[in-house]
């Protein structure tokens, strides 16, 4: 599928349409001219342009509004008088609406789709006139409701269309871009070794008309690395309303390996009809294998490789959930630099650019329907999240990245309608679509869903909500006690920290207190990381959080409806000392030293100067002068204690092999 330009002008359309090829599908992206306005209609003073990708809630959810815009908007968009052409179909695709959206085409109800987080496809040639102009209106509403996920979150649930829009034009026959708003085409892994990779091609074949017969197509699946072909073969097609399927075999293949190696080949399916190529579709093909067990930990093709991760919002100062590819690109780049080899993307899926970036950095994706703190029995609540489960495998498949897939966070299971059944559930559809992944959950609670999914990771904030940062690891000891069998994992761990609060010596905040100075934060971070660490048989360990978000309901720290236990601000300018000291630990190829704890103030005859380093033992100087060598410890923390100050101000630097970073300390100074 060929992807064109964002168009200007219905000319521009229609020259571009009258120039089209004779093969393939094209995607249009229909980004610009659009008109928004609040509820079903609005005056026309009350209508504004804007461009996708866009939310309505950029403003009102930022700052602590707990009662921030979740209702009705509308968006709509002329359709050119030449879209329609002969021999052709016209598909929608919108990468996401939150929550439910429905379309219209010059006032006719096309569809429907329920949930904020997946694409959805539908075919919109026959509400099309020739050589008339339509209109095409979005409505789409955040406000809640109890059959379609997430029901609540502590995340803010922005409306809008924040992922954009497209148009796919195509041949009568084509390679389905409706099958679940996914490629159409798959490459479902069997076995994967560095020996041979044997995998399942498969293709959804969709036809305008349903007379029109099978005979002479035929569909060839090739995988090429670059520009050398490593597997091609062809199969004919039998009907349009069966799935085409044929072995690959790839000898010797190069693994996907991660950050050391990301590797991915493309997978090309190419539909012909008496040998006139009518379709082509291209993804990436990484070849993995991914493996947990109780007592070794996480496996990348067959070595051990424990996940250092983190969880990300898709949430960001200025734009909201509206983030544009600068913004992937940008959070990707400060991930790597602290050296994580993993993300969860935290309570649901986000934009395929950003997964497509994670792949290319070899970063490995946990991936998660937003099956998040209440379970409600409602059948039709049921059946969404069954439908957004499906739509996240199917579209999401093909990314080499995405090692599991996640079914739930921190279900509730107090309620009268335990969840379990639910879980069940999900898990087998998980593994009756794609055999080759791991299905998980994250939890906070003991219950009997804990051991459905094939590895299961918790949420614990000792140290912060409840008991002290050593604790973790007693209770981890005694989990993994009770259930020797069971893969576990650390997904959730972290504690407020705010820049522009600083407390002079370590005092422990009130976690829904107005003050979380920074320095707590780190402690925190060093001292469960420590617990961490020393059990090697955890198969990941995921930060919470990466970056600072929204939550409109918290009352805390330095901005009301902030959540600041990021590692990096909401703004994504500063990075917080914890930061460093996960990139120390993490981060082996980029030698430096940081010096921790230089926005707090200092005050007295002596301090204590503590460093972050990946480069070995540090020397410290006073004003100049050396003071003394320390090393680092077993999570590369080095400390210099009763280091003298002036009263006029003293200058600390401290030197490594590689690096050195420096403070100036004025006294009572911030």
């Amino acid at each position: 599928m060929k992807i064109r330009p964002a168009f200007l002008a219905a000319g521009a359309i229609l020259s571009f349409l009258s120039a089209l090829p004779a093969e393939g599908s094209d995607t249009l992206p229909i980004n610009d001219r659009w008109r928004f306005h609040y509820g079903f209609q609005a005056p026309a003073h009350e209508i504004s342009d804007v461009t996708l990708p866009h939310t309505w809630n950029r403003k009102d959810a930022m700052f602590g509004d707990k009662n921030y815009f979740r209702g009705l908007c509308n968006y709509s968009r002329m359709l050119p008088a030449g879209l329609m052409q002969p021999d052709k179909r016209v598909f929608l695709k919108v990468n996401a609406a939150q929550t439910v959206a429905d379309v219209f085409i010059d006032n006719h109800f096309v569809t429907q789709h329920r949930g904020g987080y997946t694409a959805f496809v539908t075919e919109i040639t026959d509400y099309l006139t020739p050589g008339k102009e339509s209109l095409l209106e979005i409505r789409v509403s955040n406000a809640p409701t109890m059959d379609v996920a997430p029901i609540c979150g502590d995340f803010n649930i922005y409306g809008g269309l924040p992922r954009g829009v497209e148009l796919i034009i195509t041949d009568p026959v084509c390679i389905a871009p409706d099958f679940h708003a996914s490629p159409g085409v798959f490459f479902f892994p069997e076995e994967v070794n560095e020996q041979a990779a044997t995998l399942k091609g498969v293709a959804y074949i969709s036809s305008g008309d349903a007379s029109v017969p099978a005979d002479g197509y035929e569909v060839e699946f090739t995988v090429r690395d670059d520009d050398r072909v490593v597997f091609s073969g062809t199969t004919d097609v039998k009907d349009f309303g069966s799935p085409i399927s044929l072995p690959v075999k790839i000898d010797r293949p190069r693994l996907w390996n991660g950050t050391s190696d990301p590797h991915i080949y493309t997978g090309r399916v190419e539909l012909r009809q008496d040998g006139r190529t009518v379709d082509i579709r291209e993804v990436p093909v990484g070849l993995r294998n991914f493996e947990a067990t109780a007592d070794g930990g996480f496996f990348l093709n067959g070595k051990p490789y424990r996940l250092n991760g983190v969880n990300r919002h898709e949430d960001v100062a200025e734009r909201a959930s509206a983030l544009t590819l600068t913004d992937h690109s940008r959070d990707v780049d400060i991930i790597r630099e602290m050296g994580c080899n993993a993300v969860r993307m935290s309570h649901y899926p986000q934009s395929e650019s950003f997964v497509s970036m994670l792949d290319s950095a070899g970063l490995a994706a946990w991936i998660e329907i937003p099956f998040v703190n209440v379970y409600v029995n409602n059948p039709a609540y049921d059946e969404n999240l069954t439908t957004q489960l499906k739509e996240m495998i199917y579209q999401y498949h093909h990314h080499p990245s995405v090692f599991a897939w996640g079914l739930f966070n921190e279900i509730n299971s107090g309620w009268l309608d335990r969840p379990s059944d639910m879980v069940t559930r999900l898990d087998s559809i998980a593994h009756s679509i794609d055999p080759s992944r791991m299905t998980m959950g994250a939890s906070n609670q003991n219950d009997d869903f804990n051991g459905f999914t094939d590895i299961i990771a918790f949420n614990k904030y000792f140290g912060w909500y409840a008991g002290d940062p050593e604790e973790l690891g007693t209770w981890l000891d005694e989990e993994h006690a009770a259930h020797p069998e069971r893969k576990i994992g650390m997904s959730e761990y972290g504690a407020g920290g705010s820049v522009m609060q600083q407390s002079a010596g370590l005092v422990r905040p009130e976690p829904w207190g107005h003050r979380h100075p920074e320095n707590w934060q780190t402690h925190y971070h060093i001292e469960s990381y420590r617990q961490l660490a020393r059990r090697d048989w955890l198969w990941c360990n995921f930060i919470w959080c990466m970056f600072d978000f929204c939550a409109a309901s918290r009352d805390e720290g330095d901005t009301p409806g902030r959540n600041d236990k990021g590692l990096v601000t909401y703004d994504r300018q500063t990075r917080k000392d914890a930061f460093y000291f996960y990139k120390a630990n993490w981060n082996k190829a980029d030698k430096f030293v940081h010096i921790a704890g230089k926005r707090e103030p200092r005050s007295g005859e002596t301090t204590t100067i503590m460093a972050f380093s990946n480069d070995g033992a540090g020397e410290l100087y006073v004003d100049g002068r050396k003071f003394g060598k320390a090393s680092p410890d077993e999570v590369n923390v080095l400390i210099w204690e009763d280091v003298p100050l002036s009263p006029e101000g003293t200058m600390i630097e401290v030197r490594t092999t590689h690096g050195r970073d420096s403070m100036n300390i004025r006294q009572g100074s911030r």
